[in-house]
């Protein structure tokens, strides 16, 4: 019997693939194949001859039969990349996304080398709070959640990337906060999409995120309207604010709820395609 080569198998299950309608169907094919024979892209197409054996096609049909139902790749690898560390993945949490990584990158470029107190709402996977803890090693890093589940994934991302990262349990939308002591700088990708809009999501998003971390069971503003009335109680004098928000269908309403709750010095940042993405500011008593 003739064994069934890298480049059979990649054409195959990208064209199963195709016709389940999933985005880039080809290099999925590939990293899943990949992380079955332990090889990187590049590997692969170096390897375009190698049989593949009969356990490793079993794994790799069982990758592809899960994929084509639309769970998302990085909950079937078990791990995604942000901001270059590798972050664990399930459906405990929210798949990082690369948007999330300018809203990172410009709150180590406003912290820069110091003593800052960060607080991480909503921390998920963690994503976040690691990666400002791994690039500012004098900050002193807090994480929330409302999930337990995410949280104990959170912290095996940090033990994961060698990290210190202080992670509470807590339902920032209806608990008082109460810090110990006022925060720097103040950071979230909250859920921000409207039940109205469920319906337009991808299978990936919609039937595997969770959905607490996608929906705020209203108009997609809740979170806003909610931290524009608590952060003057979390920032230090000239702390600053730094949240991800849906785009451009809510750049105008957001900008809206925090001007007119006293806040100055508002920024919208664009994400890699251009979008608005990211809303920073500081409250002026």
């Amino acid at each position: 019997m003739t064994s069934l080569r890298v480049v059979d198998i990649i054409q195959s299950s990208t064209d199963y693939l195709s016709k389940k309608g999933v985005p880039d169907p080809r290099l999925d094919a590939e990293l899943l194949l990949g992380s079955v024979i332990q090889k990187d892209r590049l590997q692969l197409y170096l390897f375009f001859d190698r049989p593949v054996e009969k356990g490793e096609l079993d794994q790799y049909r069982e990758y592809i039969r899960r994929r084509g139902k639309r769970e998302p790749l990085q909950h079937i690898l078990g791990e995604t990349g942000f901001m270059n560390l590798t972050v664990k993945t399930g459906p405990q949490a929210l798949i990082p996304r690369p948007e999330t990584e300018v809203l990172v990158e410009q709150a180590i470029h406003l912290m820069g080398d110091r003593d800052a107190r960060i607080l991480d709402i909503g921390t998920g996977t963690g994503c976040i709070a690691i990666s400002l803890a791994s690039a500012l090693p004098k900050a002193q890093i807090h994480a929330l959640d409302i999930s337990k589940e995410a949280l104990e994934l959170a912290k095996e991302n940090a033990a994961l990337n060698n990290t210190q990262v202080e992670f509470q349990l807590k339902d920032v939308m209806r608990d008082a906060i109460s810090p110990e002591a006022r925060y720097d700088l103040v950071v979230s990708n909250p859920p921000y999409i409207s039940d109205g809009e469920r319906e337009d999501l991808q299978a990936e998003v919609r039937d595997y995120d969770p959905s607490e971390a996608l929906f705020d069971g209203g108009d997609g503003l809740s979170f806003y309207h909610r931290f524009a009335q608590v952060l003057p109680e979390l920032l230090n004098p000239g702390g600053r604010f730094m949240f991800e928000f849906g785009g451009a269908h809510q750049e105008r309403e957001v900008l809206h709820i925090f001007a007119q709750s006293g806040y100055v010095d508002l920024e919208i940042i664009q994400d890699y395609n251009g979008d608005p993405r990211v809303i920073s500011g500081k409250y002026k008593p």
